[in-house]
């Protein structure tokens, strides 16, 4: 019976070892399991169509000084969540060593990259913008008197009566014109860069050439003399007649916002000179006429010595 009791114990001791011995196991693997759960990264980012529709999208990911080394490439359709799941140590360490691509398929449209770094658990790319592939214009607006920068004008690039692109340029009165690549090359473009009065309002072709391109074009100023005040037009087909009489002849239509330097007034007549640039604005004539007061608005009175040319 001593005997039975011995064997019955050292049974109950072997199980009591080998439950311990799985339960350190089970530990070790959980440590494991959570090592590897804490190991991986996941990019997400949003897609920004407008509208433009793309069949799918190509996201990829890969590192900046070996491009040719990508880390993932996935295909997303319109509607899922676009995410990927990488091992966090496979991105450069470095700052904005890792790039992210979006190239949108089923028509033409431009690839987009963003730049950033390696984080813990989770990156946000934030929003990728799908842009039809495009002519770049690199375009400076300047003085044309004193060549300094025209601050913040507003621009619209037309074709056949068609707003293809419209921007506000910086402080520097610079800014990248995107012109998309599918428009008819056969017809002319056509900008207006509105300046809120500054000067008059610029009207005229330009010529925009395959890839990337830089073009300036100034922008003229109505010098004033003193007593001289400036008006601008304030609808389109505004008559510029050659005398005070309603019944004078028409010397040609100012457009809205047209620039109008006014020197003396007739009843409700107002008598004045208007600059018009000829030659495609490589030179210019100025032409004196009368206009309605109610065509007009007042801009601002100068007092100043300046001569026009």
């Amino acid at each position: 019976m001593v005997r039975a009791f011995k064997n019955t114990l050292i049974i109950f001791s072997s199980l009591l070892f080998c439950f311990a011995q799985q339960e350190d196991s089970l530990k070790v693997g959980l440590q494991s399991l959570k090592k590897i759960e804490s190991d991986v990264i996941i990019i997400s980012a949003e897609v920004r169509s407008g509208n433009l529709n793309p069949t799918a999208y190509r996201f990829s990911v890969f590192p900046r000084h070996r491009p040719s080394e990508v880390y993932i490439s996935r295909m997303f359709f319109p509607g899922d969540s676009l995410q990927v799941v990488l091992p966090e140590n496979i991105l450069d360490a470095d700052s904005l060593a890792n790039i992210a691509s979006l190239e949108p398929v089923g028509g033409s449209f431009e690839k987009s990259y963003k730049l950033f770094s390696k984080q813990s658990d989770v990156i946000d790319l934030g929003i990728f913008d799908v842009k039809k592939k495009s002519d770049i214009v690199k375009l400076s607006v300047v003085d044309g008197q004193t060549g300094s920068p025209v601050l913040k004008p507003t621009i619209k690039i037309f074709q056949l009566g068609k707003v293809l692109f419209q921007t506000v340029l910086d402080s520097s009165g610079y800014g990248r014109l995107r012109i998309p690549i599918d428009r008819n090359r056969e017809i002319p473009l056509y900008a207006l860069i509105d300046t809120d009065g500054r000067y008059p309002l610029w009207r005229g072709s330009i010529e925009v050439s395959q890839g990337v391109s830089s073009i300036t074009l100034a922008l003229n100023s109505m010098s004033l003399m003193i007593g001289e005040s400036l008006f601008r037009v304030r609808s389109d087909l505004t008559p510029f007649r050659k005398g005070p009489e309603n019944g004078s002849e028409i010397l040609f239509m100012l457009s809205k916002d047209d620039h109008i330097v006014i020197s003396r007034s007739a009843g409700n007549k107002l008598y004045g000179r208007v600059r018009l640039d000829l030659h495609t604005k490589k030179s210019s004539n100025f032409f004196h006429g009368w206009i309605r007061t109610k065509d007009v608005e007042y801009l601002e009175t100068f007092a100043t010595d300046t001569n026009h040319d």
